[in-house]
């Protein structure tokens, strides 16, 4: 009896290695990712999988390169789910009607001697979800937090050759705001002293003249969305000035929380040749824009539903005159505020 055990436990074992490396081998070369190298994908059943996350979950199609892989965890989870509710339920069935009272009317205290179907049945779930595991749900999860990947773009970033771009998200009640390195290339120092809810949630000293971060407060309306560009690695480092919020934009299939005294990180980046127009055709032009909903996945307060923003995808051509032209925005007005009571001082001062 031992050693059978033992051989069953080895058999098992043996099963679902060999269901690992089958499913791995049955994979194909994707997108390239932020390190240069392509991507491992696993393309069988994609169409299903549009299909589904189409027509019955009605969502968008994905436009950045890891979306694909989200989509078929989705579904994939879905149809083992699915698959576990018929097949346990009609076993439910099953026992009610051949074990009712009826047909047993004296108790059988050694139950069922053969087990050999539910046996199976059990390891093949365990089958199917370590597969679900090990070969898709940890490399998902490893591609989009993976801190050397963040470390990689965020050094483009700093390059400041248009290979990367670093992003820091702040939630709040109720909005969403995003800061960006200026033309100088590095994020200016926070205090906790100069925050405040209004005016500047990020902590920046207001009486220093030579800041040229580019800050969104507020992304409420489409005129003042959050800017990223297509083609481009972003690494988001995303905090919370209050409560857990989550930043969610279903498109790009980046959801993460926000929470207060973290700083939580998730890179993304957009395909262009999946962004599409209106009538369904690649629209990637250089003054070509795409505008999609922010939304908070993590039930936050009585706003929590209006706490809606938006993000901007842009041409990367694009994005580059936009942040240089705001960033010398940003320096040319702070220095203005500064020079104005330093007049003010000198002309009283004369008097």
């Amino acid at each position: 009896m031992k050693s059978k055990g033992i051989f069953y436990s080895f058999a098992a074992i043996l099963g679902v290695v060999a269901a690992v490396v089958l499913v791995n081998l049955m994979k194909v070369d994707g997108p390239v990712g932020p390190d240069g190298q392509k991507t491992k994908e696993f393309k069988m059943l994609d169409s299903t999988v549009e299909n589904v996350m189409l027509n019955v979950f009605k969502s968008p199609a994905p436009v950045s390169d890891h979306g694909k892989n989200v989509d078929r965890m989705i579904v994939f989870v879905h149809i083992l789910m699915a698959i576990l509710f018929v097949g346990w339920s009609l076993y439910f069935l099953a026992t009610l009607i051949k074990f009712n009272s009826k047909t047993n009317p004296k108790a059988d205290y050694y139950g069922v001697r053969s087990k050999v179907g539910t046996t199976v049945a059990e390891y093949g779930v365990i089958l199917v979800e370590v597969v679900l595991i090990t070969c898709f749900a940890v490399p998902l999860w490893a591609d989009v937090v993976n801190e050397e990947q963040m470390e990689k773009i965020k050094a483009a970033s700093k390059e400041g050759k248009g290979k990367g771009l670093e992003l820091h998200i702040l939630a709040k009640q109720y909005d969403w705001n995003a800061r960006y390195a200026g033309n100088d290339g590095r994020f200016e120092e926070q205090a906790l002293r100069f925050a405040n809810k209004v005016d500047n949630p990020f902590g920046i000293d207001p009486e220093k003249a030579d800041v040229d971060d580019v800050i969104i407060t507020t992304a409420r309306s489409k005129d003042n969305a959050i800017v990223v560009p297509w083609d481009r690695p972003v690494a988001l480092k995303m905090t919370s000035m209050d409560v857990i919020h989550s930043f969610k934009v279903l498109p790009l299939r980046v959801c993460k929380d926000c929470i207060p005294g973290l700083q939580l990180p998730i890179h993304f980046k957009v395909n262009p040749d999946l962004l599409n127009d209106k009538n369904g055709k690649p629209a990637n032009k250089e003054d070509d824009e795409h505008l999609f909903l922010i939304t908070c996945a993590q039930l936050c307060g009585d706003g929590h539903g209006y706490m809606n923003g938006y993000l901007k995808v842009v041409h990367p051509n694009k994005f580059d005159d936009w942040l240089e032209t705001k960033s010398r925005a940003e320096l040319e007005k702070r220095k203005a505020v500064k020079i104005k009571p330093d007049l003010a001082a000198n002309t009283s001062s004369a008097k």
